[in-house]
């Protein structure tokens, strides 16, 4: 048998606390008094992982995969044009990794 919980308190927030509160629990994938609870008795809740994040991960992965395979073919090729080319690819990539890692990291979304 599960425990209910069965006691109520009434809290008044000035329109903007609940703004915040809700949106703290929304990053935590809390409800507004799940959060509230928790925080009350001592827990930090913390921003959960993006549910888009492993698959955004995943699919960068795929093509920085692919990327460098057309990059190992360009530089094989006699077209030094190509191989440039590729590399600049690779280079944008890897920024664009970066870059998301960083902004959805600091927003603590995810983390590699």
């Amino acid at each position: 048998m599960v425990d209910r919980r069965t006691a109520t308190k009434l809290i008044r927030l000035h329109p903007e606390e609940l703004r915040q509160i809700t949106e703290s629990a929304r990053r935590s994938g809390l409800t507004p008094a799940r959060f509230i609870r928790e925080a009350a008795l001592g827990a930090r809740p913390r921003a959960r992982s993006h549910a888009a994040a492993g698959p955004l991960l995943r699919e960068l992965a795929r093509i920085g995969r692919s990327l460098e395979q057309l990059a190992r073919c360009a530089q094989a090729s006699p077209d030094p044009a190509l191989a440039a080319q590729m590399r600049a690819a690779l280079k944008r990539h890897d920024a664009l990794v970066r870059h998301t890692v960083q902004r959805h990291g600091q927003k603590g979304e995810f983390t590699l």
